[in-house]
């Protein structure tokens, strides 16, 4: 959301990566757009080869963050691990 009026991108392409340097690099090389810790960024940022964008949607909290097709069936093996990580340490859910 930007304010109250909804965003939507349509993003397609080849690359599939799973970790934050891969994603820094191949942004660093025009290949797209990446959500990644600041201090991944931090070299390619002050080099000017990567531009920060997005700003209002990064989150600022610690924490894990988990992203599922949430329309589609879950299996059981990740409905156990989501609610696992909702349940705070020590408490219930």
């Amino acid at each position: 959301m930007d304010g109250n009026q909804a965003i939507e991108a349509v993003v397609s392409g080849p690359l599939i990566a799973s970790d934050f340097s891969t994603l820094a690099s191949a942004c660093a090389r025009g290949l797209g757009l990446a959500q990644v810790p600041e201090p991944v960024a931090r070299a390619a940022i002050r080099a000017g080869s990567l531009e920060p964008l997005l700003r209002s949607f990064a989150t600022e909290l610690p924490g894990v963050f988990l992203h599922y097709p949430g329309h589609r069936q879950i299996l059981p093996k990740l409905r156990a691990f989501i609610d696992h990580v909702k349940t705070p340490l020590g408490g219930k859910p």
